[in-house]
């Protein structure tokens, strides 16, 4: 294992903002001369990083360009965007005396603007990935996970198809069916709030940008001493081969009862059946049971087996839930 690729990677999980990006990037400028050269001539090529400090925010007034520096008597400006769509091109050079060509600018987007150039995160991605010295090699590639997760940088030379993407709008309409529960043990079914659900369904703010769709359930489970839940069913298919999982987070009115139960306990449980050993997912902040039987569902003969093997997969997990209370 390769600590210190994964300590910077995993800086993703909690440093996600602008700010951030913009530190964690300054922070490589500091620590590597030739991420500093690579960085700077990304956007300005042929420019001299030869003993130049590369100054984190220059502030005059309400302009706060993101890096200053000075190169052979020359100043040079770059301004990092990621989602964000208030611009300051016109801004910064007017109020830094600098012309268009002295300004960097990158977004996670694609944007043109008359008279300037604008990069993308993916672009530097790419450049920097091609420059990676072999002596540096587990901080440029703890760097760019970082990047790559934070900017949800996607690059596939997979053809897509079309049809295929009904099956996505079949999982999704299909998850109904799977909620529907009412036996000894627990009732559920599904909860379809807008105000409350992402409109319907995307887990804790995720959005179809990271690939991620799906639905919230209600249980209430009988003859045991606790709270009614809310979990989560869902698919990220963000991948090639997409996952499909349970998760209960830890929110007042929503999982936490289910996660109160099982966070002592989930380190020492196994897999089941239908689902690899679950877990503790310290982004989302919840418990997490992964489909194991993924092949088997894609070799099913029609939508109607399908969703019987996925209400059998919830099946378990409520039923492993409800046993573990009852002990």
């Amino acid at each position: 294992m390769d600590y210190l690729e994964d300590f910077i990677t995993n800086l993703s999980s909690r440093f996600r903002k602008e700010n951030d990006l913009s530190d964690i990037t300054w922070t490589m400028c500091q620590t590597s001369d030739r991420f500093l050269e690579a960085f700077v001539q990304f956007f300005f090529p042929g420019v001299s990083t030869d003993d130049i400090y590369l100054q984190r925010e220059l502030s005059d007034d309400d302009s706060r360009p993101d890096f200053y520096f000075q190169s052979e008597g020359k100043e040079y400006l770059i301004e990092c965007k990621i989602y964000d769509r208030n611009h300051h091109f016109e801004q910064y050079t007017k109020r830094f005396n600098v012309p268009p060509e002295h300004l960097g600018y990158i977004t996670n987007y694609p944007l043109q603007k008359a008279g300037f150039t604008v990069h993308t995160w993916t672009e530097l991605y790419v450049y920097l990935k091609g420059r990676i010295p072999d002596e540096e090699a587990s901080l440029w590639c703890g760097y760019l996970g970082y990047l790559k997760d934070v900017c949800c940088v996607f690059l596939t030379n997979t053809p897509m198809n079309l049809d295929g993407m009904f099956s996505l709008y079949t999982f999704y309409r299909g998850l109904d069916e799977v909620f529907s529960f009412d036996n000894d043990h627990y009732t559920a079914f599904l909860y379809d709030s807008r105000k409350d659900t992402n409109s319907g369904g995307n887990f804790s703010g995720s959005t179809p940008r990271e690939g991620v769709m799906g639905k919230y359930f209600e249980v209430a489970f009988k003859h045991v001493r606790m709270k009614r839940a809310w979990g989560w069913m869902g698919v990220y298919f963000e991948r090639e081969h997409p996952l499909v999982c349970i998760g209960f987070d830890d929110r007042d009115g929503w999982g936490k009862s289910v996660f109160d139960l099982l966070i002592d306990r989930v380190d020492d449980m196994g897999a089941g059946l239908y689902f690899d050993a679950p877990y503790y997912d310290d982004e989302t902040n919840g418990i997490w049971f992964d489909f194991n039987k993924a092949d088997e569902f894609n070799q099913l003969g029609n939508s109607k087996e399908q969703t019987a093997l996925l209400k059998s997969f919830l099946q378990e997990v409520l039923d492993t839930i409800y046993s573990i209370k009852q002990s």
